[in-house]
């Protein structure tokens, strides 16, 4: 790493070493917006809670920012409602540091699902048959190890051992994270991400499948968490960006795409 100067864009692998990358909520968010009738809904304040809501208003995504922490400190939060004043059937939560294009192919998979319910009898959103093996199997197939607790739980690790599925299969309150993932050292964890009991498993399978893809991140060097920086597999990617993400819609009008610093 020493040589390479700190603006210089790489390829990273593992990605769950890669870091954040773009610090922009629409690098997170694929919904639609000036396209029809299944536009979504944008508030994009300077500063607070920035969300996004299907017109039905079941869905809703948001990114908290933490007030008393760095600029681009946070937590995105997406919510599946049964019905939209109801509290939440189940959430989806990812620290912000989470690599932003997880958070995209996660939400990319939810919505093509709440479109595709718009001209079925399915309720996806909700009702999902997809065995808890869609969600690890990705895992397995990339070398991860499995061990299984007697207490209700199985575990996931990465072959680095920088990455860890926790998939509580005995859960009395379904309210709770079923389905946590961290990654980095212990002590110091470079990001969270978590799904609650109710939380369709298909939904879980597509941010566990981007964790494990093949196609490494895009980052400028200094992008890359520094304390974890040497596990991972870095190469020089000449005129590339930094947190290639797939083409986004323009900004809605009279708001900012870009997140408070």
């Amino acid at each position: 790493m020493n040589p390479l100067p700190s603006d210089k864009i790489v390829s990273v692998h593992a990605r769950h070493l890669a870091g954040r990358g773009s610090d922009q909520v629409f690098d997170g968010w694929p919904f639609p917006h000036n396209s029809g009738e299944h536009d979504w809904t944008f508030h994009c304040p300077e500063d607070g809670y920035q969300v996004a809501s299907s017109p039905c208003m079941r869905l809703r995504s948001g990114f908290l920012a933490d007030p008393g922490g760095a600029a681009g400190d946070g937590v995105w939060i997406t919510a599946a409602h049964q019905q939209p004043f109801e509290p939440a059937a189940w959430k989806a939560k990812f620290d912000a540091s989470t690599p932003v294009e997880m958070i995209w192919d996660f939400h990319t998979e939810l919505l093509h699902f709440y479109l595709d319910d718009a001209y079925s009898d399915s309720d996806m959103l909700f009702d999902d048959d997809t065995p808890p093996v869609a969600a690890y199997l990705p895992l397995l197939n990339s070398g991860w190890n499995h061990t299984v607790s007697h207490r209700g739980s199985q575990r996931f690790r990465s072959p680095d051992g920088m990455a860890l599925l926790e998939h509580r299969y005995i859960a009395t309150d379904l309210d709770k994270p079923m389905w946590t993932l961290t990654a980095g050292y212990p002590v110091e964890p470079l990001w969270r991400a978590s799904f609650t009991g109710r939380t369709p498993v298909t939904y879980v399978a597509a941010f566990t499948a981007s964790l494990v893809a093949e196609e490494p991140l895009t980052r400028a060097v200094d992008e890359v968490p520094f304390h974890t920086r040497r596990l991972a597999r870095l190469s020089s990617v000449p005129d590339r960006k930094p947190a290639s993400t797939p083409a986004l819609p323009p900004a809605p009008p009279h708001n900012t795409a870009a997140r408070a610093r």
